[in-house]
């Protein structure tokens, strides 16, 4: 799965749906689910979480003995809103969705992450109230040319 992002970072080690690897580096246009070591032995989320649940840019995890993320030791109140796009008849129509979002997130001021052209997800910083990218979401899902979620519907689970 290739996802890129507004922002990157680099990050010795990533974790994809699969789990952790360990990686020496990750260039900067190329976000994998990086995660950030910390001070204390854990683990700082340092890219936008693209499938997994209850896991948000910058909340601190602990690894397992295999690498895995085995836990949330402290969230960041940061929030992913997920959007998939749905295919359209008129690829015109399925193109001027994807500006419409595009153009509420950049607006907003706000990093995403796209996985192909009909799946993005995007970091809401706490105290954050992107209501343009809102109104852009709800008229899309209205109008049945997309479906959204909250990241945080269901909390994290090392054993989904």
């Amino acid at each position: 799965m290739r996802l890129t992002t507004t922002r990157g970072g680099r990050a010795t080690r990533r974790w994809s749906s699969t789990g952790i690897s360990k990686r020496s580096s990750i260039p900067k246009a190329r976000c994998r689910q990086q995660l950030k070591p910390l001070d204390d032995g854990t683990f700082s989320i340092a890219c936008i979480p693209f499938q997994t649940y209850g896991l948000a840019l910058g909340d601190r995890v602990r690894l397992s003995a295999n690498d895995q993320v085995s836990g949330v030791m402290g969230f960041s109140a940061h929030r992913v809103l997920r959007m998939l796009l749905v295919p359209a008849p008129d690829p015109k129509q399925l193109t001027e969705s994807i500006d419409r979002i595009r153009t509420g997130i950049d607006t907003a001021g706000l990093l995403s992450v796209w996985n192909g052209d009909r799946h993005v997800a995007v970091d809401i910083p706490p105290g954050t109230h992107p209501s343009t990218l809102f109104d852009i979401t709800q008229r899309e899902v209205s109008e049945g040319r997309a479906f959204w979620e909250w990241a945080d519907a269901m909390p994290f689970s090392a054993h989904r």
